[in-house]
């Protein structure tokens, strides 16, 4: 008979950001533990707030099944002598195991045969198992900070204050961290304090809606979003979309309360990535807007409190975020006494990184290869590119940008128009910064494309080059993330670039200013693979079979967008019947040669069979049809006309044998096939691809 568990712990306020994935680590660990029990279940929750981590298993088994376990004794030819007698080492062994020699078997195993006993194993309680998991499941919780309490050797997020471990209604003993283990809850620590019993996992929710706990993370993200929405519209307009703010007050609270505020209206005057950012950032309030998107002086918080007298908490917001507005009104007017171009000179004396110099050296070189991108995509745009990269940095040391980072890129933005540089300019210092984490937004102006581009590329050189590389588990630099949005923006734009000479001039900037003395070859190949590995996780996001993905970057990765246009050629006619049976034909090809270790020409003068010359003129018809195609990146047709080789290729296996003796004649028709191999391969290895259906 299975019963249902909750096991909850209760502790002080864990901050938003720890719930999310401590909730996910404990329902993944839940069942790796379970499923190592072998306990049966049917169904894992978890659930939680600021004050607890709760994890709800339906149907949880009562006790492990019995077991039989096989115990390998020693060899036959040791166990008994010649005549089938057992020796001292049999008898030993039986003895050992507690069994009659009777009991004992013999097995064939790889290593010949040995004795072998069954000891059947009874299953443990699941009521005696769970103190030794659940107490093992809260080690392995991972947060980014843990912390000791007391005289508690035990580390957690925060200190745990109380525990419920309830299998059915029988509470099961369990002491973590000096905490004993009972049936008694919290509810909300404001709206209802008082200890709360629960008699059977079922009722946990219930109870704790009761007590003003909404544990569930989803049911409290949607309520937060009600209350603000509504808090909105009663205060004249629509609360800015912010799934990530949203979420982060319904992980803030147990029981969420929005309430709107306003301020004064004279603070409208600052950029409006100023005000939602000091109301965002500093006090996680949401901007409110009109129906025509204009920001109102409104803004709603959430509370996790319902207050008797909501006009007195409504003033503690209002005051709170004046003064957070006036800061920064005072860092924006002290920013717009000195010129965005006048803060240039002071990045000499901000630090890049100890082994990479200045933001002033790294301004240099995207100066250098803004003008080499530019050149080689906008030549028009060469010099508004350069004025892009001088001033690309700038806003790195304004107050505003020191107080609120986030805004990097666009008070630059702001900065830039103030002072009358050029709307292009402008918008490529904010462009630069894109596309941000998982935002799929790119920059879409040459300026800012070309400004982009250099600063994500400048970033992984730089730091491959001081080996600074990213490791399984770490990536400081933010150099995936640099590589990913360097590839998207060259592949949204269609941008022609090789991958290879950039890293080249990247190395060279880094090599003229001294910070890049090692073996350039050698850190260019890793640079070139660790991008390479990037384009292929792209493009399968972007929806393409993995062995597609391999066929075609096998043969070429170093234009990204080039490798782009084969791929969605082979996409386009892999399910042609024609195609997949050319390519079962070209994967014996690639297996004739893929190991050779030099190239061989051919001479028509000793083809000795009729199939060996209808092949090479059939390769020299197609090459001739395929050759301008190819040039002219038309890869779909060239693929289409590749099929035309089947048949000559199929009938050359089945009448020509390519390993006879005869050295020149083998070599020719390796030769053979490898002219058709180097056409293939000017599009894609289709030996990569998964080719099972076709040939079983």
């Amino acid at each position: 008979m299975a019963r249902d568990l909750l096991f909850e712990v209760g502790c002080e306020e864990l901050p938003a950001r720890f719930i999310e994935p401590a909730l996910r680590s404990l329902a993944e660990e839940a069942e790796r533990a379970f499923r190592e029990a072998d306990l049966a279940f049917e169904e894992i929750r978890t659930l939680g707030t600021p004050r607890r981590l709760a994890l709800l298993v339906a149907g949880l088994s009562e006790r492990q099944p019995d077991r039989v376990e096989e115990i390998q004794g020693p060899p036959r030819r040791i166990a008994f002598d010649p005549e089938g007698k057992p020796t001292p080492a049999a008898l030993g062994f039986a003895r050992k195991q507690g069994v009659d020699l009777s009991e004992i078997r013999v097995k064939k195993t790889p290593r010949g045969e040995y004795l072998f006993v069954e000891r059947r194993i009874p299953g443990r309680a699941t009521r005696e198992i769970l103190p030794e998991i659940l107490t093992e499941l809260l080690k392995r919780l991972p947060f980014p900070k843990r912390m000791r309490w007391g005289d508690q050797d035990f580390v957690f997020a925060r200190p745990i204050r109380w525990l419920v471990v309830l299998y059915g209604e029988e509470a099961i003993p369990l002491e973590v961290a000096g905490v004993k283990a009972g049936r008694l809850t919290r509810g909300h620590r404001f709206l209802a304090p008082q200890p709360l019993e629960i008699g059977h996992p079922r009722a946990y929710r219930d109870i704790l809606h009761r007590a003003y706990v909404l544990v569930d993370p989803e049911e409290r993200v949607s309520r937060t979003r009600e209350e603000v929405l509504k808090a909105a519209r009663e205060a004249g307009g629509f609360p800015e979309e912010d799934e990530d703010l949203l979420r982060e007050n319904a992980h803030l609270v147990e029981y969420p309360f929005a309430l709107a505020g306003r301020f004064p209206r004279e603070y409208l005057e600052l950029p409006e990535a100023l005000i939602v950012t000091a109301m965002r950032e500093h006090q996680r309030y949401f901007a409110v807007r009109d129906a025509e998107g204009r920001l109102l002086p409104v803004f709603v918080a959430v509370n996790n409190n319902r207050p008797r007298r909501p006009e007195i908490l409504r003033e503690g917001h209002e005051r709170v975020l004046r003064a957070r507005l006036e800061d920064a009104r005072f860092y924006w007017q002290r920013d717009l006494e000195v010129p965005l171009a006048e803060r240039v000179q002071e990045l000499s004396g901000v630090v890049y990184h100890t082994r990479l110099g200045t933001l002033a050296d790294k301004t240099e070189r995207l100066r250098s290869l803004c003008g080499y991108l530019a050149g080689l995509w906008f030549p028009e745009k060469k010099e508004l590119a350069q004025r892009a990269a001088e001033l690309s940095k700038a806003d790195l040391v304004t107050e505003v940008v020191g107080e609120f980072p986030t805004l990097q890129g666009e008070m630059g933005r702001i900065y830039a128009l103030k002072d009358g540089e050029s709307p292009e300019v402008a918008e490529a210092l904010l462009e630069q910064y894109l596309p941000r984490g998982a935002e799929e937004r790119v920059a879409e102006t040459p300026v800012g494309i070309v400004l982009s581009v250099a600063d994500k590329a400048d970033t992984v050189g730089a730091f491959f080059a001081v080996g600074e590389r990213p490791t399984g588990a770490s990536d400081p630099y933010g150099l995936r993330r640099a590589a990913y949005g360097l590839l998207r923006t060259v592949l949204r734009h269609g941008l022609e670039l090789s991958l290879r000479d950039l890293f080249t001039f990247v190395l060279w900037l880094l090599e003229r200013q001294g910070f890049f003395r090692e073996d350039k070859e050698e850190v260019l190949e890793e640079i070139l693979g660790f991008v390479r590995r990037r384009l292929e996780g792209e493009l399968v996001a972007m929806g393409f079979p993995q062995d597609e993905v391999r066929a075609v970057l096998r043969v070429g990765a170093d234009d990204p967008t080039e490798a782009l246009a084969r791929l969605s050629a082979l996409h386009a006619v892999r399910e042609s019947p024609d195609f997949a049976a050319l390519a079962v034909a070209f994967k014996r090809v690639m297996n004739m040669v893929k190991k050779l270790e030099r190239e061989y020409q051919v001479r028509e003068d000793l083809f000795g069979e009729p199939e060996e010359k209808t092949l090479w003129e059939a390769y020299l018809r197609v090459k001739e049809e395929v050759e301008p195609l190819l040039s002219e990146r038309r890869y779909e047709e060239a693929l289409r006309a590749f099929t035309a080789l089947k048949e000559p290729i199929d009938r050359f296996f089945d009448r020509v044998f390519v390993m006879v003796e005869d050295q020149a004649l083998r070599e020719n028709r390796l030769a053979l096939l490898q002219s058709l191999a180097r056409l293939f391969l000017r599009v894609a290895d289709l030996s990569e691809l998964d080719l099972s259906e076709y040939t079983g």
